[in-house]
């Protein structure tokens, strides 16, 4: 699925941010974005959730984003909070990832087979019964980032996915996200994390004050010390140890 922004402005009310982005293609495959706090990445992915009004500004195959996701919402497009407790509100971490199939009329064979799958895949089989909020802050977030797969969307928008993750959560979350994208899903996430973009990114759609200023290879997004300090970021530490040692051109992963 093929998603075209074209003259996207979205103002909160009673402030003075606002989000511009005149044109921009987003083609199936992995989308990350990154830019500090504030600079409309997860304004952004709630507009293209439609958690956020964007009119006629956001096309997916050829449809108005709200004309797309008519039917078949939660198959088409998943969201997962930065926040885990922004979104976990079922009283046991097996219903949590019932409740989108549930909407979604899924047969009650087929809700327990991709029950059962997901709490395997994601290592959360133990925890089935307990209360989401009783587990770790890693637990919690695997806990909203298989809620959001578990229908196997055509898009996933995940923010910050790999924040407040313990290392195995991280090689596990880094392996599923790959898997889907050689379906040929769609991923599209914010990430703060320049080693892990470094890893597993060629390209980079940086965000600043509103504003996509700049989509790209990684490398290149690194070699620009200007923009990297007007978006408050430093590179993978690869790259820092590549410029200390002297190495050209600078190493991105030790993959």
């Amino acid at each position: 699925m093929q998603i075209k922004i074209k003259s996207l402005h979205y103002r909160y009310p009673e402030t003075n941010f606002s989000l511009d982005i005149p044109d921009l293609t987003l083609s199936p495959g992995l989308i990350c974005l990154v830019g500090q706090n504030g600079s409309g990445k997860s304004t952004l992915l709630k507009l293209l959730a439609d958690l956020l009004p964007a009119g006629d500004a956001i096309k997916a195959d050829g449809q108005t984003l709200s004309e797309y996701l008519a039917s078949g919402r939660l198959s088409k497009i998943a969201y997962a909070f930065q926040d885990p407790n922004d979104q976990l509100f079922n009283s046991s971490v097996e219903k949590e990832l019932a409740w989108s199939m549930k909407q979604a009329k899924l047969p009650e064979d087929e809700i327990a087979r991709r029950t059962e799958a997901a709490l395997k895949e994601f290592g959360l089989a133990e925890f089935r019964d307990l209360n989401p909020y009783d587990l770790s802050l890693s637990g919690k977030k695997l806990l909203t980032i298989a809620s959001a797969l578990v229908l196997d969307p055509e898009v996933c928008l995940l923010d910050e996915p790999l924040m407040s993750l313990d290392y195995p959560g991280r090689c596990l979350v880094t392996r599923l996200l790959e898997k889907r994208l050689a379906q040929g899903k769609t991923v599209i996430m914010i990430t703060h994390d320049m080693d892990w973009l470094a890893e597993n990114c060629q390209e980079v759609y940086a965000m600043s004050q509103g504003h996509l200023v700049y989509h790209g290879p990684v490398h290149q997004l690194f070699s620009d010390q200007e923009l990297l300090d007007r978006l408050g970021l430093l590179p993978a530490k690869t790259w820092q140890l590549s410029q200390l040692l002297g190495l050209k051109p600078e190493v991105l992963s030790l993959k």
